[in-house]
């Protein structure tokens, strides 16, 4: 599907599996003087999380909203710049970032936020790799990181690099994880487990004994993975 081409979506409600259906006939009429910056973000998002990124248009967005399309031009100047926005808003969140005096569990739950935020819209999770980590609300969880891990006892440049090892991990992680969510939505497989790994011993020797300790559990993988980056001094 082109950037440009017009589409209706339309949530009609949970189907088998817990999708969300795709109709022709989808524009809902926007109040006059109501089209606002938070209005639109909000529908695009509604349009991604449907029909995936390619999905998303300066002209879907208008259907959707039952407006011109050069309306939204107002707000944003082009679809990049919407997606960079709606990027923004995944890594800031919708809590505050923790703060209960503990900077090893606050940094914890920091990286939980973010993971949780990520795979709740999936199929808009790979737009966060748009946005450096270095602008937006980017820094304000990139404070919040190295701040903890300084009031953990870390130097300046050990919290640095442990930061962008975070950083690299909980993104990384959280993309596969995305994408498997992405693939079940799409499929009608929501709650599939991620492949196992079953190699050949007489090929795979040293694989296929370790194999059985991979953690099928998503959680516990990440879990684990945050004691090794964070345990290691």
């Amino acid at each position: 599907m082109s950037d440009e081409q017009d589409l209706g979506l339309d949530e009609t409600g949970p189907a088998e599996g817990g999708r969300v259906t795709v109709s022709a006939a989808a524009s809902r009429r926007t109040p006059r003087g109501t089209l606002s910056r938070q209005v639109l973000l909000d529908s695009a998002r509604e349009i991604v999380d449907i029909g995936g990124v390619n999905a998303l248009s300066m002209r879907a967005l208008g259907a959707r909203l039952g407006v011109d399309p050069t309306a939204i031009y107002r707000h944003f100047q082009n679809k990049n710049e919407l997606l960079d926005a709606l990027a923004d808003l995944m890594i800031r969140g919708e809590g505050a970032l923790p703060a209960t005096g503990d900077p090893g569990a606050d940094l914890r739950e920091s990286m939980r936020q973010l993971r949780r935020q990520l795979l709740r819209y999936p199929t808009l999770a790979p737009s966060v790799l748009r946005q450096p980590p270095g602008s937006g609300s980017w820094w304000d969880r990139m404070e919040h990181a190295v701040g903890a891990l300084h009031a953990d006892g870390r130097s300046e440049a050990d919290a640095a690099a442990l930061w962008q090892t975070l950083l690299f991990f909980v993104v990384g992680h959280a993309l596969v994880e995305a994408r498997h969510l992405a693939e079940n939505l799409a499929t009608d497989r929501v709650g599939a487990p991620m492949p196992t790994v079953n190699p050949p011993r007489s090929r795979y020797p040293r694989l296929a004994a370790a194999a059985p300790f991979l953690h099928a559990d998503l959680d516990d993988q990440f879990e684990t993975g945050l004691d090794r980056v964070l345990g290691a001094r």
